[in-house]
């Protein structure tokens, strides 16, 4: 009788913890679900989301003097729902660079501006396109490239139960600008591949490889390396941070041997 009434304590016990406890944990998990979301989407160049990123990329043992070549990127992405099945999506980089001795140059670089549209859908596959145009920005004038640049971009993604695929490339062309400087010709392919576990980690391959068309036997650079991020909450402000390590393979002798990013981006998802 005694061992009944023991039993029937503990099982009682039990099933009360489990009741009690058993919406925290839903919470938790429920948490842990939207952070996981959210990260995905955040890793999506053409998420129905406002995204401000601050990027940081520093080049190691750059160009022909082989320097420290340091640049902070401010990116932002601004979506515009122009129906219930399209989407505009207006992407910027604005690149300020850090050049030091024997050098000695630090200014804005050439702006560069890309439109999308994209299907407001919520397909597997997503994708988007439209034209770029880069700008001479440079301030002072040497810090940029001289030539206004025009051209294609597009981009194509998998959103998977943990992994997110895709590719965003662009390609542009010289069509004015200073007639003394060379030339450009050149397809950007920002490629990744990322799998994301639970509490919004993220691991991925994110290689950035350019191709100069102008040298067909010195055009490619190919990096390998890794990409960790984390997706957070300060208060109620949705933050993603990342950092990455690459080392180009197949370099032209002006690029880099390798380099280092990291990014703080701040997410505004549509409510």
């Amino acid at each position: 009788m005694k061992r009944l009434c023991l039993t029937k304590l503990f099982l009682s016990l039990t099933f009360g913890l489990f009741f009690f406890y058993s919406p925290i944990i839903a919470q938790n998990e429920k948490a842990a679900s939207d952070m996981s979301e959210l990260a995905k989407q955040s890793q999506n160049p053409v998420a129905a989301m406002y995204q401000l990123p601050v990027s940081y990329l520093g080049d190691i043992n750059s160009g022909l003097t082989k320097s420290y070549i340091s640049t902070v990127m401010l990116k932002p992405v601004i979506p515009i729902t122009l129906s219930k099945s399209l989407l505009f999506i207006f992407r910027a980089i604005v690149p300020v660079t850090f050049m030091p001795s024997p050098i000695n140059k630090r200014g804005l670089s050439d702006i560069q501006l890309q439109f999308y549209l994209s299907p407001a859908s919520k397909s597997k596959f997503i994708w988007g396109a439209g034209p770029m145009i880069s700008v001479p920005s440079g301030i002072p004038s040497d810090m940029c490239s001289g030539k206004w640049t025009v051209g294609p971009a597009a981009v194509g993604l998998l959103m998977l139960k943990h992994w997110v695929i895709g590719v965003l490339a662009t390609q542009r062309w010289t069509f004015a600008g200073n007639g003394s400087m060379p030339d450009i010709n050149q397809l950007y392919i920002d490629a990744f591949a990322n799998y994301n576990f639970k509490h919004g980690w993220a691991l991925g391959y994110t290689p950035e490889i350019y191709v100069n068309w102008n040298e067909p036997d010195d055009a490619w650079n190919l990096p390998v390396g890794l990409n960790v991020s984390k997706v957070f909450k300060i208060g109620k402000q949705p933050l993603s941070a990342n950092l990455a390590g690459y080392y180009n393979v197949i370099r032209p002798a002006d690029y880099a041997d390798m380099y280092i990013k990291a990014g703080l981006t701040f997410l505004f998802p549509k409510k």
